[in-house]
């Protein structure tokens, strides 16, 4: 059993606006000058000062009080439309990169949604039997009521598109209206160096390059087909047989054979979604908005990049940043969301003479 330990304080406070510490005295260790029991203490008394109690309240015991086993932890859940969540396994073999069911709703009609009183609802069904009518008529459509904007149009105030489906926030990253287009990338005038190492390939390797071969027409075409990045099954299925710039590292400090092999088999196999992944992508646009709010240039998606010289190596920039200022004006953009308290503590950050270079 563990010897629970005493501590006697004394506090001397002056009754002013703000109070005053005039004495204090801990039998602690550290009491002789201020400690953290004496701290505690008066950061205790100032919240039952905010309470307005006269007197300390008792202390209940956990069997004194309301059980709380069946109250749901919140922590980390917040409130969603529908149509965003994923519903996954409680408990999964593997996490992949892209698991769980979600909804598909999508607008069925491509012309403007009908005027609310061109429908007339009570006065096309009444009459009917509430198992029979159909259930447009539990809808409460009427043409008092006010329309909103929603993701699928104007629809009434209070109905569940309303709220499930609300107008999306169109992000500013444009603050430059007058900005030309940005270029097609792979810039089809840049060459790559060639290779100054060769290599005896056998006959199902020299096939495999072969079919990795693109031309500047296909690459910008590749570009333009994927720039919703992960959300597009294409390009999962083109950065799955080619070195991408998350994979570049690895690679190049593989040494020994079995160990290339190790690693070759671990890339060819299935994607796996880590927190921080999740977490990038969650503040990715945020993080954009931001940058481009701050620095005042204009942003422009990215697709997958592949060039010609070297098909067998890709990357995707998480876009193309236009800065009237800039030397050239066009530049690439990376976004990295550390889960850190502040930059300084990234460690791929050195901090040197105020400039703060990345460490590759």
């Amino acid at each position: 059993m563990c010897r629970v330990i005493y501590t006697i304080m004394k506090m001397v406070l002056r009754d002013s606006k703000p109070v005053v510490l005039l004495r204090c005295q801990c039998t602690c260790v550290a009491g002789t000058a201020l400690c953290s029991h004496v701290a505690a203490l008066l950061y205790q008394t100032a919240h039952y000062s905010q309470l307005r109690l006269t007197s300390v309240p008792p202390v209940f015991s956990c069997t004194e009080t309301e059980q709380k086993w069946h109250k749901p932890r919140t922590m980390g859940m917040k409130p969603v439309p529908v149509n965003d969540m994923v519903i996954v396994s409680a408990r999964p073999r593997e996490r992949r990169l892209l698991e769980g069911i979600k909804s598909n709703l999508y607008k069925g009609v491509s012309c403007p949604l009908p005027d609310i009183s061109t429908l007339k609802v009570q006065e096309a069904y009444h009459g009917l039997d509430a198992a029979e009518a159909p259930m447009i008529t539990t809808m409460a459509i009427s043409s008092d009521v006010p329309l909103v904007e929603s993701a699928f149009g104007p629809v009434q105030e209070g109905s569940v598109l309303s709220y499930q489906l609300p107008v999306r926030k169109v992000p500013n990253t444009r603050p430059h209206t007058d900005a030309p287009d940005p270029p097609q990338l792979p810039l089809s005038h840049y060459q790559l160096e060639p290779a100054a190492c060769a290599y005896v390939l056998t006959e199902h390797q020299h096939h495999h390059l072969a079919s990795l071969a693109t031309s500047f027409e296909m690459s910008h075409k590749i570009e333009n087909s994927t720039r919703e990045q992960s959300s597009c099954s294409e390009w999962h299925q083109l950065r799955r047989c080619r070195i991408t710039s998350t994979k570049f590292r690895e690679v190049c400090h593989t040494r020994a054979e079995s160990s290339a092999e190790n690693l070759a088999k671990r890339l060819l196999g299935p994607s796996y979604q880590t927190a921080d992944m999740r977490r990038g992508l969650a503040l990715e646009n945020i993080a954009i908005e931001e940058y481009c709010k701050l620095r005042e240039v204009n942003h422009y998606p990215c697709g997958f990049l592949i060039h010609p010289d070297a098909p067998w190596m890709g990357a995707t920039p998480d876009g193309i940043v236009y800065d009237p200022e800039g030397q050239p004006v066009f530049g690439l953009l990376e976004i990295k969301c550390p889960n850190v308290r502040s930059y300084v503590d990234c460690p791929y950050i050195v901090i040197k003479e105020a400039v703060s270079p990345l460490l590759l």
